[in-house]
């Protein structure tokens, strides 16, 4: 999909002002000690949001409207709940936010599916592309990240390391992972509205101005640079400047990774989709909570992460995909 300033302005304003817009809600949902889980939630969203309200404002031809209003009406949806978990906690926001992206996401499939083949490919919505690739992809993922959480829970040494090697001796973390698999077709939508942008609409943008390596990693440090109301209100409020840290380590790293299992697929969105999916869910397996607010990250944190993520994603700017001139297009 070429862009256009005004397209991009558009997205920009859709993904970038709406969440720094909810920080004012966010701070006094932290200080009155409320769940702001729905936040991160609806912001999940934005990014696919700001690409489909611009081709749309654009008038662009063929769209898949239905998936795309659908997706649209589930960012509102997702935003309006968010403000009104500030003013009304005592309702179940997350809960009724939780059924909210199983019907939506049930219906997405069902839009995507009946959708002309011509519509899908035109607009990066292709359900097809090298599945041996992806999935060789997929596991290299699972298998580094798994190390990762590993090496750092060995390098904490002592009770920890024996609680956490007990912890896999017990069914829990086989069952989470079995569970995973199905969950993936009912949650999609969310990971979906942040790789759309990220990957499908904001690389290939920058990456024509900019050259492939150029523009990917500038895209990761927007990606990073978009957790920030995150980042200072609800993953690490007490040390968020080494959240803020680390969150740009993860996303330049994870970008460069997620951004060539894209190209290396055929510009297969659902890829990085999964990838994402795995990146932010797999926690559960690894760690048998899914809670990641209020964490204290200290700097040696931030270092020892940051050694590890470039050891095992910064090799792929190395790929064929980056090497191929200065533009992708």
């Amino acid at each position: 999909m070429k862009t256009s300033k005004r397209e991009l302005t558009v997205f920009a304003v859709c993904a970038y002002a709406v969440p720094f817009l909810m920080m004012p809600l966010l701070y006094i949902c932290l200080h009155n000690g409320q769940d702001t889980s729905i936040f991160a939630n609806a912001q999940m969203f934005y990014p696919a949001a700001g690409v489909m309200l611009a081709l749309l404002l654009a008038k662009r031809q063929d769209i898949p409207k239905r998936f795309y209003i659908l997706h649209l009406l589930a960012t509102a949806i997702m935003l309006i709940m968010s403000v009104l978990s500030a003013v009304m906690p005592q309702a179940p926001w997350l809960g009724i936010a939780n059924f909210v992206i199983i019907i939506a996401s049930v219906l997405g499939w069902i839009f995507l599916l009946t959708e002309k083949k011509e519509k899908r490919e035109a607009y990066g919505l292709r359900l097809h592309g090298k599945l041996i690739t992806a999935l060789g992809i997929c596991v290299y993922f699972l298998a580094v990240k798994t190390g990762m959480v590993f090496l750092s829970m060995a390098m904490q040494g002592g009770d920890s390391w024996a609680e956490y090697l007990a912890y896999w001796r017990t069914a829990a973390p086989w069952v989470i992972a079995v569970a995973l698999i199905p969950n993936v077709f009912l949650s999609f939508l969310p990971f979906f509205g942040e790789e759309y942008g990220w990957r499908c609409y904001l690389t290939p943008a920058l990456q024509n101005r900019f050259g492939a390596r150029r523009g990917a990693l500038a895209v990761g440090v927007l990606w990073g640079l978009w957790h920030l109301p995150l980042n200072l209100f609800f993953y690490s409020p007490e040390t968020s400047l080494q959240s803020i840290t680390s969150q740009l380590v993860v996303c330049v790293t994870l970008g460069v990774f997620f951004t060539f299992a894209y190209e290396k697929c055929g510009k297969n969105i659902w890829v990085p989709i999964l990838l994402h999916y795995l990146n932010n869910n797999m926690i559960l397996v690894w760690t048998g909570t899914a809670d990641i607010s209020n964490q204290v990250i200290r700097w040696t944190d931030v270092g020892v992460s940051a050694v590890m993520y470039a050891a095992v994603f910064l090799p792929f700017l190395a790929a064929k995909c980056y090497r191929r001139g200065e533009k992708t297009a």
